[in-house]
C-alpha cells in the first residue's frame, strides 16, 4: 500500500492558468513599483540610447541647415590679422549676421548668449546706480557696439538670439526682461500645466534683444543620468511662453507660427505630439560629430571684407552658395566658453549641432515619444503573465525555457518596430518581467510539484518503466488519482507449484529466488510500457494502457508474456541450482474495460485496477493448467493483437463468474519471424477444433495428428486428443460443443 497522495500540481486547466495569471500579476505589480524609482529608470534609459544608436543616420541630415561655429583655429586667425583678441567686439558679430543675411540665408539662429557685452546701464541691476561717472561712461561707450549688432539682427529680419531660462537669474533686470518678453512671439503657443518651467531667465542685452525677431530659450533638459534624449520645444519663463530656438529657425524659416495646445502641436504645416512636458526625443541624423554641413567664421569675415572692398558692395558668390536659402546655426565652441553636450551618440556634442538636429526634427519630421504608463503596464503585464503561463503549463526540459525566451525575445523585438515608428516602450522592465514571472512559475512548481514528484517517484517507480514516470512528470495529467473507466490489457502471471518450492527452500533461499526471477520479469514489463499492479508471493499483476493511454496495449502484454518466456531457459541454472525439478511460468492476457485509479483507504491506497475484464485475466493464468499451456488470451486481447501476433483457438472457456463461456486462445508467438512449421501447427490444430465441432472424428484425429507432427509433446494437443477419447467413447457429446467448463478458480 501506499501513503496519500499530495495534491496534484495539474488540478485542472482553469486552476493552472489563474495560478499563472497570479504568479504573472504579482511580479507586474513589484515591478510598476520599482518601476517609479530613479534606479529603474537609469536601467531604461541606456536600452533606449542603443535603440537610437542603433537608427540614428537613417535619415539624411537636411542640407538646408548650415552652421557656423566659432572655434580656437577662428579666434587664432582672426588674431593673427586683425590683432583683436577674444571675445569679439560685437561689431564683429554684425558684420557676420550682414554677410549671412546678405547671402539670401532663411533664417539665422544664434546660439550665443549675449550677458554683458554691448549692455548700457539699463541692462545692469539698480546697483550700478552708484557707479561713478568714468564706469558710466565706459559703460555707455560699449553700448555702442550693442547698438550696431542690434541693428544688424534688425535688418536681416529672420533672426533668432538665445536667452537661458533660470530659476535663479543673474541677468534679470526690467530693461531686459522687457525687450526680451516682447520678443517671445508666443501667440499660438498654449502649453499644458506640465510643460517645462522656470521662475526666471537670464535674457540678453537690450538692444541685442530688441534687434532680434525672436527670442527663444537654448535650454537642454538632461534625464537623472545626465544624458539629454529629449528636446524641449516650449516652455515657460515666469507668466509668459517662449519657443526654444530650434523651434524658432523653422518659424522663421517657413514663415509660419507655431501653434500648441495641450493637446497637439503644429509647427510648418505639420502636426504631431509632444510630451506633456513640452519635449520629445531626439531623431539624430547621424553617429557622429559634423552631420550638418559647416562654413568656418574666419571664412565669412573675409567674404564680408571682400564685400567691403568691392565698390558696388556685392556678395561673393561663394557666400552665396553657402547660405542661399538656408538656416545657419550659429554658435561657438571654444577652449575657454565649451558648448557640448552630452547625448546617445557622443558624450560631447557640440551645441549648435544639438540645436541643428532638433531643427531638422520639427522642420523635416522625427522624434519620438515615450509611451504612456498604461501601455506600458499593459506590456509588462501581458509580458509577466504569458511567461508566468508558459512556465505553468508547459511541460519538457526545453519547451518552457524556449518559450519564454522567445517571450522575451518577442517583448525586444515588439519595442525595436515600435521605437522605428515613433514610440519608446520600456524594455528592461517587461524582460525583467518575462524573467521573475518564468522564475515565479518554476519556483512555485517546485514547491508543489516537488512533494509530489517524490511521492511519484516512490510510488511508481517499482511499478511503472521510467519513460512512462518521465511522461507522467511531465504531464501529470496522465495520472488522474480518481477512479475512472480505460480500456485496458491485463496480464497475469504465477509460478505453477511454487508453494510446495518453497517449502523445500530455506526463507532466504525464497526471497532470493522469487528476487531473481522478478527482476527480469518485470524488466520485460517495462520494456514494453507496462504498468505493475502488484505482487503477490510468485504471482504478477500488471496492466497495460494507463496511466498512459496506448492504443496497442493488447499487443504489448503479448509482447510481454512472450518475452517473459524467453528469458526462462536463461534462469534455468538459477532454479536447479536450488534443487528444483521444473519451473514453469503461466501467464493469463485479457482486454477489457476496467476501472482504474488510486483505491483504498483515506490514509493509504493503491494505483490499481479492477472489474470483469480483470478477474477473466486472473481466470486465464489458472486455466493454463487445464490445457498444458504456458499464455492464454481472451478473445478480445486476440482480436485487438490478432495481425501481430501467432495464437491457435482452444474453444471457448466457461469459468466462475460468467454466465456466457469466452473464446480462450493459447498465444504462440509473434507473427513476424513465426516458423513456417509453428504456422502449419497453429492451422491443423484449427482444423482438427473445426472437425469435432462439424463432428467428423476422424478428421478431427487426422488434423491432430498433423498438429503433433508439427510441435511434438504440445499439451493442447494431448489435452484436445483426450476430449476426442471422450467423443468416441460416449462421455462427450458428438458433435463437440467447443465449450469447456472449469469448476475452479
Amino acid at each position: 500500500m501506499t501513503k496519500k497522495p499530495p495534491k496534484s500540481p495539474v488540478t485542472s486547466g482553469t486552476a493552472r492558468v489563474l495560478a499563472a495569471v497570479g504568479v504573472g500579476v504579482a511580479v507586474a505589480m513589484v515591478l510598476m513599483l520599482l518601476r517609479a524609482t530613479s534606479a529603474a529608470e537609469r536601467l531604461e534609459l541606456p536600452l533606449i540610447d542603443v535603440r537610437t544608436r542603433l537608427v540614428a543616420g537613417e535619415r539624411t541630415p537636411d542640407p538646408r541647415i548650415v552652421i557656423v561655429q566659432i572655434e580656437d583655429e577662428d579666434v587664432d586667425k582672426f588674431f593673427q590679422s586683425s590683432g583683436m583678441r577674444w571675445p569679439w567686439g560685437l561689431d564683429v558679430n554684425a558684420t557676420l549676421i550682414d554677410t549671412i543675411s546678405a547671402a539670401g540665408a532663411k533664417a539665422i539662429v544664434i546660439d550665443l548668449f549675449h550677458l554683458d557685452r554691448g549692455a548700457g546701464l539699463d541692462d545692469y541691476r539698480a546697483s550700478t546706480v552708484h557707479l561713478s561717472e568714468p564706469v558710466k561712461q565706459v559703460i555707455e561707450g560699449e553700448s555702442s557696439d550693442g547698438e550696431q549688432y542690434g541693428t544688424a539682427l534688425q535688418n536681416a529680419s529672420r533672426t533668432t538670439i538665445a536667452f537661458g531660462l533660470d530659476p535663479r537669474p543673474t541677468f534679470d533686470v526690467p530693461a531686459r526682461r522687457a525687450a526680451g518678453l516682447a520678443r517671445l512671439a508666443s501667440d499660438g503657443l498654449v502649453p499644458g500645466p506640465e510643460v517645462f518651467a522656470r521662475a526666471g531667465a537670464n535674457w540678453p542685452v537690450r538692444r541685442v534683444a530688441e534687434g532680434a525677431r525672436i527670442v527663444a530659450f537654448a535650454n537642454t533638459d538632461p534625464d537623472v543620468d545626465g544624458v539629454t534624449r529629449r528636446a524641449i520645444v516650449v516652455a515657460r519663463v515666469g507668466g509668459a511662453v517662449a519657443m526654444s530656438l530650434p523651434l524658432a529657425g523653422v518659424s522663421l524659416a517657413t514663415d509660419t507660427s507655431p501653434i500648441l495646445t495641450e493637446h497637439r502641436f503644429v509647427v510648418a504645416g505639420t502636426e504631431r505630439p509632444l510630451h506633456a512636458d513640452g519635449s520629445f526625443f531626439v531623431d539624430f541624423r547621424s553617429g557622429e560629430f559634423g552631420a550638418y554641413r559647416r562654413v568656418a567664421p574666419r571664412r565669412v569675415i573675409g567674404w564680408a571684407q571682400d564685400r567691403s572692398s568691392d565698390k558696388a558692395n556685392a556678395v561673393p558668390p561663394a557666400a552665396i552658395e553657402a547660405f542661399r536659402d538656408r538656416v545657419v546655426v550659429v554658435g561657438a565652441n571654444l577652449a575657454g566658453l565649451q558648448d557640448v553636450v552630452q547625448t546617445p551618440i557622443a558624450k560631447n556634442l557640440e551645441g549648435p549641432e544639438f540645436q541643428a538636429t532638433v531643427l531638422d526634427n520639427l522642420w523635416n519630421g522625427g522624434g519620438r515619444l515615450r509611451a504612456s504608463k498604461t501601455t506600458n503596464v499593459v506590456l509588462l503585464l501581458v509580458a509577466s503573465i504569458l511567461a508566468a503561463l508558459f512556465g505553468t503549463l508547459l511541460r519538457g526540459k526545453i519547451l518552457p525555457h524556449l518559450a519564454s525566451l522567445l517571450a522575451a525575445i518577442a517583448v525586444v523585438a515588439v519595442t525595436w518596430f515600435v521605437f522605428r515608428a515613433g514610440t519608446i516602450l520600456d524594455v528592461a522592465t517587461p524582460v525583467a518581467g518575462v524573467v521573475l514571472a518564468w522564475g515565479g512559475a518554476f519556483a512555485r512548481r517546485a514547491a508543489t510539484e516537488g512533494r509530489y514528484t517524490k511521492w511519484l517517484e516512490g510510488t511508481f517507480g517499482r511499478f511503472l518503466a521510467p519513460s512512462v514516470i518521465e511522461a507522467i512528470k511531465r504531464d501529470p495529467s496522465l495520472l488522474d488519482l480518481g477512479g475512472r473507466r480505460r480500456g485496458i490489457s491485463i496480464l497475469f502471471s504465477d509460478v505453477a507449484g511454487f508453494t510446495s518450492f518453497s517449502e523445500k527452500l530455506t526463507p532466504d533461499q525464497v526471497v532470493e529466488l522469487l528476487n531473481r526471477y522478478l527482476t527480469p520479469h518485470c524488466d520485460a514489463v517495462f520494456e514494453h510500457g507496462g504498468t505493475i499492479d502488484k505482487f503477490i508471493g510468485d504471482a504478477v499483476m500488471a496492466f497495460y494502457g494507463d496511466p498512459i493511454a496506448q492504443d496497442d496495449h493488447a499487443l504489448r502484454a503479448c509482447r510481454t508474456a512472450l518475452s517473459v518466456q524467453a528469458r526462462l531457459p536463461a534462469f534455468e541454472p538459477v532454479w536447479r541450482g536450488y534443487g528444483l525439478t521444473d519451473f514453469v511460468v503461466r501467464i493469463g492476457i485479457n482486454s477489457g474495460e476496467a476501472v482504474v485509479g488510486s483505491m483504498g483507504s483515506r490514509h493509504r491506497s493503491d494505483y490499481t485496477c479492477m472489474g470483469d475484464a480483470v478477474n477473466l485475466a486472473s481466470r486465464l493464468e489458472g486455466a493454463n493448467k487445464a490445457f498444458g499451456t504456458r499464455i492464454l488470451v481472451g478473445a478480445s486481447t486476440f482480436e485487438d493483437a490478432k495481425r501481430e501476433i501467432v495464437a491457435k483457438p482452444l474453444g471457448r472457456l466457461g469459468v466462475v463468474g460468467k454466465s456466457e463461456p469466452v473464446a480462450v486462445y493459447e498465444l504462440m508467438a509473434l507473427r513476424d519471424g513465426a516458423s513456417e512449421s509453428l504456422l502449419a501447427h497453429v492451422e491443423a490444430f484449427t482444423r482438427a477444433g473445426d472437425a469435432a465441432r462439424r463432428g467428423d472424428l476422424a478428421a478431427a484425429r487426422a488434423a491432430l495428428a498433423e498438429a503433433e507432427r508439427e510441435k511434438p509433446g504440445d499439451g493442447p494437443c494431448a489435452w484436445f486428443a483426450k476430449i476426442l477419447g471422450r467423443m468416441e467413447s460416449g462421455d462427450e457429446p458428438t458433435p463437440w460443443s467447443g465449450t469447456i467448463v472449469l469448476t475452479g478458480k
